[in-house]
């Protein structure tokens, strides 16, 4: 068996390599939280040695945003530095490619904060850097989520008596780091995601049937969506994995045209807070009933930060039978749990599932655009999925959970 330490290494690798794919001279930004420091500067030292010009890290504090908050006035907490958005021109001008380690250590801390204040902080951030935020969700730049084990984090996935080194050993056949040669091991894991996107693409489906014992929900597809997944090319051509491990295919749903009830199955990160059991109920697109077991506050705050925040921009399908789903856990994480299920995102859609006629706008060709994107995990074992293609005609998607022979 590998090591803890090769492990680590390869995982770098891997994220430097296919995740961003980093190019000779070009920069990087790594986001990440104080527990996951050491392996964000194992990646930049493996960022270097594949010719990266320059690696700047971020520090991701929750606890020191939870102060913040607790502590400023409204308009104290609105005030962000200039030169930031500065910053953004300069990297959306010169290509750096991002690496975001997710904050899976500190998630808890906003549970208590006041929900209408992390929600407008939130709007005031995703407002300031929105396009830094549409380059990287246009592709204009290579773009990476990951997650690290830390010890806070293995305790929420494993137990309290789970440990950093047992959950990189739990994530290894998930990262396909106990094979010989990870790299290998990933591109053919990918080439099984991108048939699955063939499949569907080749039904010019109309809408999508959502239907378990919770959930029943009818979505429309414009006739100029397709389906995605594994990894993407930027729009100049150069190959990345935005998420890092992936099972998902997504698409870009019809604003206006999604209809029914709709319950989640795990919980999701909401304005890094915790939220679960939320059942929402959409009307010609948008969310009109919205409730939460635990964090419904928070809920009903992010469902206003703008138009866009009430109405469904992406939706996914992930088969039951997923690496991630078969570890039948909880992982406390939106870049494991969403592909462990079947999911949709509240907040803007990928521009990158339209392929527009040339002059239509986003709005035009039923996109919808927010500065905020949150998946919501809804599948099951008992989901069903039924296709309507543009003639009529009913394809079964998926059944219990599971993708049916030709979609395979």
């Amino acid at each position: 068996m590998k090591t803890i330490e090769t492990m680590k290494s390869d995982y770098a690798k891997i994220i430097v390599k296919k995740g961003v794919n980093i190019k000779k001279g070009q920069c990087l930004g790594i986001k990440t939280s104080y527990a996951t420091y050491p392996f964000a500067s194992l990646i930049a030292k493996e960022a270097y040695k594949e010719g990266a010009k320059f690696v700047k890290i971020e520090i991701d504090d929750l606890t020191l945003l939870a102060s913040r908050i607790e502590e400023q006035t409204d308009e104290d907490l609105t005030f962000i530095p200039v030169y930031q958005l500065e910053e953004d021109a300069e990297m959306i001008k010169d290509e750096w490619a991002y690496i975001r380690i997710d904050n899976t250590d500190e998630r808890h801390v906003l549970k208590s904060v006041d929900s209408s204040k992390l929600a407008a902080h939130s709007k005031n951030l995703n407002t300031f850097h929105k396009d830094m935020r549409k380059a990287r969700i246009s592709s204009e730049v290579t773009w990476c989520v990951v997650c690290a084990p830390s010890t806070n984090w293995a305790k929420q996935v494993l137990g309290e008596k789970g440990e950093s080194d047992d959950l990189w050993r739990f994530l290894a056949p998930i990262l396909h780091l106990d094979q010989e040669n990870p790299v290998s091991a990933l591109e053919e894991h990918n080439k099984k995601i991108e048939n699955r996107a063939k499949a569907l693409n080749a039904v010019a489906l109309r809408s999508l049937h959502f239907k378990s014992a919770i959930t029943d929900v009818t979505i429309g597809l414009s006739q100029y969506h397709s389906f995605e997944g594994g990894g993407e090319d930027t729009t100049k051509g150069h190959p990345f994995y935005p998420n890092i491990p992936t099972e998902e295919v997504f698409t870009t749903p019809l604003k206006y045209e999604v209809n029914g009830v709709i319950t989640t199955t795990k919980p999701v990160s909401l304005l890094d807070s915790l939220v679960e059991g939320v059942r929402i109920e959409c009307k010609d697109g948008r969310v009109v009933e919205a409730s939460a077991e635990v964090g419904n506050d928070v809920l009903q705050q992010y469902l206003h930060i703008d138009e866009g925040a009430s109405y469904i921009g992406e939706i996914a399908l992930v088969d039951q039978r997923s690496p991630i789903a078969m570890a039948n856990t909880i992982f406390h994480s939106i870049l494991y749990d969403e592909n462990a299920s079947c999911h949709f995102a509240l907040g803007a859609g990928y521009p990158t599932c339209l392929q527009l006629p040339q002059g239509m706008t986003l709005k035009e060709g039923g996109c919808n655009e927010s500065i905020v994107h949150t998946d919501f995990m809804f599948g099951s074992n008992d989901m069903s999925v039924i296709g309507t293609d543009r003639e009529g005609k009913e394809h079964i998607i998926m059944k219990n959970g599971e993708f049916t022979h030709s979609f395979e």
